[in-house]
């Protein structure tokens, strides 16, 4: 095909995870590849020009979080007061494809950046609509996460079954439980660890008046869990203004983040310590979790160190349990639970809107509580006591996840936008 599809590399390590297996579907279809190297911009803008201009290509920018259109200094020309004012894919006449892996709020700049020709996406439905009543010049639209597969390169050492020991379905399936009961891992995490005394300390360089109200609206979140971050907030600052206008609550919204930090990371700790202190051990596939506080610390298994997107999947490939906490997606998922179907391993998550439409708990998934995780410890025992089930609903959702929920599934609904 004549058309280039460019893709950004060495800016997030897993947003170029996520990318490598979009390129990967788009290749396999005949798009060709651009890679362009975050590190080296200026290089990387040299050759997509010559691309475009000289050999007559029709590019598209595949991004994710704004990487290349957050005004970097290489990428855009700059106004008579330093602001960044006609970008790199203006100039080539590019259209860019833009997904968004968090909430809104946090690309509040970017969304100010002029941009002619940009399809946006969100991975949960309240940040679509959240995009669509504040930033409605903005074409906006859903593109849930997918699952992180092991990729070839990757592959060496996993185990697979004999040829010649495959005969019937039921004979495969024996096999491939007992390949499952060997793995190491009885329930994985993989995500870092923030204290949340890091992000009160951001708190702290407020206004007392300030840090109280949004320490109230921090403790809205932790007594209901159910609130997306919009609606909560919202009713807090109208009480304050009344008649504020949608201007100036998106205005109000931009320094929310460090609500939406707080309160993810909180859950994100509590969860983890109540199992290791319910006697329940976590393998813990990243950094800073030896600086949790706990009182049964022995139940922590963590590598100790910040861990590859690659080496997150090569782990939930090795359990029989994946534990997920959300990101305060109320209606969307993370790309840790499709990664564990896609590697038959159960998925153990809070829930979404989304979610509940997708999986059902105890067919495909189960689904824990932010409103009871005192139960947690009793219901990892319980799911890990029955491996033959746990077994059954990991392999019902890896046929789901493959059928729905792989990249190559999100690079087809992208294509539609080419």
């Amino acid at each position: 095909m004549d058309r280039l599809l460019v893709f950004c590399k060495n800016a997030v390590e897993t947003l170029t995870y996520f990318s490598m297996q979009l390129a990967d579907a788009f290749a396999s279809w005949g798009y060709e590849i651009f890679w362009f190297d975050m590190q080296m911009a200026g290089l990387s803008a040299w050759k997509l020009r010559r691309a475009v201009q000289e050999q007559k290509k029709e590019a598209v920018l595949v991004t994710f979080n704004f990487i290349g259109l957050s005004g970097e200094e290489e990428l855009w020309e700059l106004d008579d007061l330093g602001k960044p004012q006609v970008s790199l894919w203006e100039e080539l006449d590019m259209l860019c494809l833009n997904m968004m892996v968090d909430h809104p709020v946090y690309y509040d700049q970017a969304l100010t950046y002029r941009l002619p020709r940009i399809q946006t996406f969100c991975v949960d439905r309240d940040h679509v609509a959240y995009m669509k009543r504040f930033y409605p010049n903005t074409a906006c639209e859903f593109l849930p996460l997918a699952g992180n597969q092991i990729r070839l390169e990757e592959t060496a050492g996993q185990s697979s079954l004999p040829a010649e020991a495959v005969v019937t379905e039921n004979i495969r399936q024996e096999l491939l439980f007992e390949q499952w009961c060997r793995r190491p891992y009885p329930l994985v995490f993989t995500a870092n660890y923030v204290p949340v005394s890091n992000i009160d300390r951001q708190l702290e360089r407020m206004e007392p008046e300030y840090r109280a109200f949004y320490y109230e609206i921090i403790g809205s979140f932790v007594n209901h869990p159910g609130q997306n971050l919009l609606s909560c907030i919202e009713s807090y600052l109208k009480r304050e203004i009344p008649g504020l206008t949608d201007a100036q609550l998106c205005e109000g919204m931009h320094t929310m983040p460090v609500v939406d930090l707080w309160v993810r990371t909180y859950f994100r700790e509590k969860t983890v310590r109540i199992l290791a202190e319910g006697g329940i051990k976590v393998h813990l596939f990243g950094k800073d979790w030896d600086q949790i506080s706990c009182t049964h610390p022995q139940n922590l298994i963590s590598t100790g160190r910040m861990v590859s997107s690659a080496e997150c999947a090569q782990a939930i490939a090795q359990s029989k349990l994946a534990l997920n906490t959300m990101p305060w997606f109320k209606d969307g998922a993370h790309d840790r639970i499709f990664t564990a179907m896609l590697h038959g391993t159960a998925a153990l998550t809070d829930d979404s809107t989304y979610l509940r439409e997708q999986f059902a708990h105890m067919d495909t998934i189960a689904y824990y509580t932010l409103q009871n995780l005192e139960a947690l410890p009793q219901q990892v025992t319980e799911l890990l006591s029955q491996p033959r089930r746990l077994f059954e609903l990991a392999c019902r959702a890896k046929a789901t996840a493959e059928r729905l929920h792989m990249w190559k599934n999100r690079a087809e609904m992208l294509k539609g936008y080419l």
